[in-house]
């Protein structure tokens, strides 16, 4: 799942408690690249997520709080237990970080409401927590970036909070690995937008989510299957898009097919590349770190999804 694309979700894959990120704590986090990537909004689970359950924050997660205020990032704590469990954030960080209690996860309604009262939307806002069938689930079926990390077992002492976290923990991978695997790797097939052609592509949203590399297909994409030269209108797109983003046609066609199409677009610096065997996916690889960006700044553009 890519979470930078205005991904729609109105299927049964919102329903799989499978979440974008896992980590293993909120301190590995990026929040650096979600920033980057667009989010404005952080929403927290509590226990055994921001602190071991029944207590209170200690000043590392105070630290992350701030560090996250002075991103930018709207902040707030979102829990199914009672508000005298989570009201010392609040106090703590002198209301920089909102408060909401009894959440009912994974019902809807009540995050509906947070999202309305922090006037953040679903596809902007993140959801970070340790329970995949509460926090992942309902963080997915609103349409929300989701972050799944290990129960929050730093300087626990209590053996039955530690067993308590192990459980937890245990229970996701057993269904990560067996029926959640499989609507992973389904979902993965299903692409992050559809277009009717590559006219029809919002590139000007591209930009504004930071897309830095545009990596096209090229028979039945760009042109006719064979075709020894690009039509007009392509190249005319191709100069327009060229001042945004760098461009790469990525073919599974042989190297000698492209000689010609590669001085066609000399001028416009696209990279053209020919047996690039996909869906395998080592040799784009190689060519993207060629290029020194990041995987989450770049589109991948086609036909066929058994191939992108």
């Amino acid at each position: 799942m890519n979470p930078t694309t205005e991904k729609s979700k109105k299927n049964f894959y919102k329903y799989i408690p499978i979440p974008y990120e896992h980590h293993s704590t909120i301190f590995d986090v990026d929040y650096t690249k979600l920033k980057k990537l667009g989010f404005t909004t952080i929403l927290f689970d509590y226990d055994f997520t921001l602190a071991p359950w029944k207590q209170q924050i200690d000043e590392k997660t105070l630290f992350l709080f701030n560090e996250l205020h002075n991103l930018g990032f709207k902040l707030a704590v979102v829990s199914n237990g009672p508000k005298k469990r989570i009201k010392n954030v609040e106090e703590k960080t002198f209301g920089k970080v909102k408060i909401y209690w009894r959440m009912k996860k994974p019902f809807s309604k009540k995050l509906k409401k947070v999202l309305e009262d922090l006037d953040s939307q679903p596809g902007k806002t993140v959801l970070i927590g340790d329970l995949f069938f509460t926090d992942i689930l309902v963080g997915n079926k609103n349409g929300l970036y989701t972050i799944l990390v290990n129960p929050y077992t730093y300087e626990i002492d209590s053996a039955y909070k530690k067993f308590t976290a192990f459980i937890s923990k245990l229970i996701y991978f057993v269904f990560f690995y067996t029926l959640g695997w499989l609507f992973r790797v389904m979902d993965l097939a299903v692409p992050n937008e559809f277009a009717d052609s590559v006219f029809d592509i919002d590139y000007k949203k591209l930009k504004n989510k930071h897309y830095q590399l545009l990596i096209f297909d090229f028979d039945n994409t760009l042109t006719t299957w064979r075709s020894k030269e690009l039509p007009e209108e392509i190249m005319n797109l191709f100069e327009k898009i060229s001042k945004d983003f760098k461009i790469m046609i990525a073919s599974n066609g042989k190297e000698y097919r492209f000689d010609g199409i590669k001085k066609q677009l000399a001028k416009y610096n696209v990279k053209v590349m020919g047996y690039s065997l996909k869906p395998f996916a080592f040799r784009i690889r190689k060519r993207i770190k060629e290029l020194g960006i990041e995987p989450t700044h770049i589109a991948l553009i086609g036909i066929n999804f058994l191939l992108i």
